[in-house]
């Protein structure tokens, strides 16, 4: 029998997942994997997430955890970089490729490509780590005189790349994904980089069990959850590959205040919806702000559009209660460190400036350690107030 869980139930204990109501005392592994991975596009996103979700972390940890190994930032959930544990890199990855190459294999007959052929010479020219141009270079090198832009309509950049990429396997390797890091990206397969962290050979996991755990997975970073919910977060398509993956874990299920059906992990608990929920500032594509299909437990309907843009942009978020109550941005130069923020309504001024602005002052510390002079402010404040300012 279903159980009514209410909006603030339902809020609190997403948060608890994400390690939102409460930084984590675990080491960067276990957090990265707790809340689900970090969205990666940017190169700072991932040390910002969880400068959000874990004790006295810094920049260093994260590199550390990257060029050790024990994470690894590779394309998987939806088709977008992430940072993950390496120890669920294949499960993801191999979830992630059965949806590429689904998307991609009307393309590649057309083509006269071989999808699966082509991915597993490109893992084995990976073998040393290499550039986008190079992997497309070598792509096209196997099918003289196929045009694979002509094979895909409408037309797609890195036409080869996306080809050969399709089955999955590789991963960044550093600098990508150090702090501040904008060189090329160079990918390596990942059983290689990975050689001491994974077993050898990887070993062959029957597609719905694949799907299944990574939905269990997905389940105890973001549940309860609606199998749309799920769908959007994991990306996977066809409502048979998914009803599959969810037979196969004992789940529990919930009724939301508007009515719809909700999935949870049977051991999981929920948490009460009066818990005391602090101040947070998360950054751009934030995984908790695209992993939901609903997302009206974290953002009020009426100001989802100042945060998700039409050309697909996430913006920063200030959270104020457990809920999205504004943006924010940081600007660093020479002379000056800020961190902007413009709270959606007064009430976050007014009620948890001092808040807000030691959060804002936290962040500095991160991302500015050397600025000569830090800054935090406002928009929509009365002019009669300052903004927090803190100098070295």
């Amino acid at each position: 029998m279903a159980t009514r869980i209410s909006a603030d139930e339902l809020n609190r204990t997403t948060l608890e997942r994400q390690r939102l109501l409460a930084r984590s005392d675990d080491d960067v592994t276990a957090v990265v994997g707790r809340v689900g991975g970090v969205q990666a596009q940017h190169p700072d996103m991932p040390y910002l997430a969880l400068w959000s979700r874990r004790s006295g972390q810094t920049i260093a940890e994260l590199e550390d955890a990257l060029t050790g190994g024990s994470v690894v930032k590779a394309t998987v959930m939806r088709s977008t970089l992430h940072v993950v544990p390496s120890a669920d890199w294949p499960l993801l990855d191999a979830v992630s490729a059965e949806q590429r190459l689904a998307a991609w294999r009307a393309s590649a007959r057309r083509a006269g490509v071989d999808l699966l052929g082509l991915n597993a010479a490109v893992r084995a020219y990976c073998a040393e780590p290499r550039t986008v141009d190079e992997v497309e270079a070598f792509a096209a090198e196997q099918y003289p005189g196929v045009d694979a832009v002509a094979a895909i309509p409408g037309g797609v950049s890195r036409a080869w790349w996306r080809l050969a990429s399709a089955g999955g396997g590789l991963v960044h390797v550093p600098p990508s994904g150090l702090w501040g890091s904008h060189v090329a990206v160079r990918y390596q397969d990942g059983a290689r980089w990975l050689a001491d962290r994974l077993p050898h050979p990887l070993p062959a996991i029957p597609p719905d069990e694949a799907r299944a755990r990574v939905v269990e997975r997905y389940l105890r970073a973001f549940g309860p959850a609606s199998v749309r919910d799920v769908a959007r977060g994991v990306g996977v398509r066809g409502a048979g590959a998914l009803k599959r993956a969810l037979a196969l874990l004992e789940l529990r299920t919930y009724v939301a205040p508007d009515g719809r059906e909700l999935l949870d992990l049977a051991d999981a608990d929920v948490v009460a919806g009066d818990t005391p929920a602090p101040v947070r500032l998360l950054p751009r594509w934030d995984q908790l702000l695209v992993a939901l299909d609903d997302r009206s437990r974290i953002v009020d309907p009426e100001h989802a559009g100042l945060v998700y843009r039409r050309n697909a942009d996430v913006l920063p978020t200030l959270w104020v209660d457990g809920r999205v109550a504004g943006t924010w941005s940081l600007d660093v130069d020479a002379r000056r460190a800020t961190v902007h923020l413009e709270p959606f309504t007064g009430d976050a001024w007014a009620h948890h400036r001092e808040e807000l602005e030691a959060e804002a002052g936290a962040l500095l510390e991160l991302a500015a350690p050397e600025g000569p002079e830090r800054e935090v402010t406002w928009s929509g404040q009365p002019t009669a107030r300052e903004s927090g300012r803190a100098r070295r």
